[in-house]
């Protein structure tokens, strides 16, 4: 650590997207910099609730980055080429509040007392993101709906505490397709060299969601091998994206403020599914005003009636309806089959 210069940011008022971007629902995230901009690679990687957050972070995981990190630093500019894809395309907007879901904040915290409230939080940019999408009568597609995608979604497992050291490889998957074998080392994938997990999730981030081959540079018993993953429609939505902050605001968009849990009673009906809450006060409380109760037990919604989970349920709706439009939800409440619809925000 001594050989970086370390700058903490605790808010996304002012900040520039179009330099700092990263997956805005990290706990805890990390950019490496040169000081001309250039940015060698990121750091930092959740895929679980809060249980599992630092599941795939670790000392020794950071450590290995920062040493690739130094490793890059010391043949710059020479290899400069090699972090033109490290940036991402222009933002929708340059800073986060300049965002219409965001303009009633300013580029600067009130630290008077408005702390709280003048704050804007990294996931908030998701937040504004979807929200623009969905105003404008548009869809929400698969690289906005399923954001940073883990090595999982192509059948790699890396190890948090190594730099991007393959320690499983999934069964027929892309990866086991592509000849991915435990212990290989992936020093580069679309070209771009890997710091750590965050790195390999930046490069799946910008892959389409269909029809995409991302090339990979791995070490394997010491010796170079070229591989390449192929990937099939719907990969990315293999990963359950429910325990993102952001998926708070989903849930308000696509269920009207419900919360669906995995129904373990026993007495589960063919979607496996029930509702754990429904919201009470404003937008949040959309489902429950059209007739939603904790504890239905999900009979079909949105058109699905065999076993599904949250996630797949938020897709579905956010792939098929526009802001405005309905879903038909029919669940069981005391020995009853009960029928209602609320429309999507």
């Amino acid at each position: 650590m001594d050989e970086f210069v370390c700058l903490r940011m605790i808010q996304m008022n002012g900040v520039d997207l179009v330099q700092f971007q990263f997956d805005y629902d990290m706990s805890f995230a990390v950019i490496f910099m040169n000081p001309d901009g250039t940015i060698y690679g990121r750091y930092g990687t959740r895929n679980s609730k809060p249980e599992g957050a630092e599941n795939n972070i670790s000392i020794e995981g950071m450590r290995s980055a920062l040493e690739a990190t130094l490793a890059l630093h010391k043949g710059y500019p020479a290899n400069a080429e090699l972090f033109a894809a490290k940036k991402g395309g222009s933002p929708s907007y340059p800073t986060a509040e300049q965002y219409p879901k965001m303009k009633d904040y300013t580029p600067k915290i009130n630290y008077g007392n408005q702390v709280a409230k003048s704050c804007i939080h990294c996931h908030q940019i998701h937040d504004a993101e979807r929200q623009m999408l969905r105003d404008a009568g548009k869809l929400i597609p698969d690289e906005i709906l399923h954001l940073y995608p883990m090595p999982q979604s192509v059948g790699i497992e890396l190890d948090p505490k190594k730099r991007a050291s393959v320690s499983k490889v999934e069964p027929n998957s892309p990866a086991a397709a592509a000849g991915v074998k435990p212990g290989d080392e992936i020093l580069f994938a679309g070209g771009q060299p890997l710091v750590s997990v965050a790195d390999f999730q930046w490069v799946l981030n910008a892959t389409p969601a269909s029809g995409a081959t991302i090339p990979l540079k791995a070490r394997r018993a010491g010796k170079a091998e070229a591989l390449v993953l192929s990937l099939v429609d719907g990969w990315r939505k293999k990963a359950d994206f429910t325990w993102r902050v952001s998926t708070w605001d989903l849930r308000r968009i696509a269920l009207g403020g419900m919360i669906l849990l995995p129904d373990e009673s026993g007495n589960a009906t063919p979607t496996g599914i029930y509702v754990k809450n429904a919201g009470k006060y404003g937008n949040h409380a959309v489902a429950r005003k059209a007739g939603a109760r904790p504890d239905d037990k999900i009979v079909e919604i949105a058109g699905i009636s065999g076993a599904t989970t949250e996630a797949e349920v938020i897709s579905k709706i956010l792939d098929a309806t526009k802001k405005g439009e309905p879903v038909t939800v029919k669940v069981k409440r005391g020995g009853k089959l009960i029928e209602y619809s609320y429309k999507t925000q």
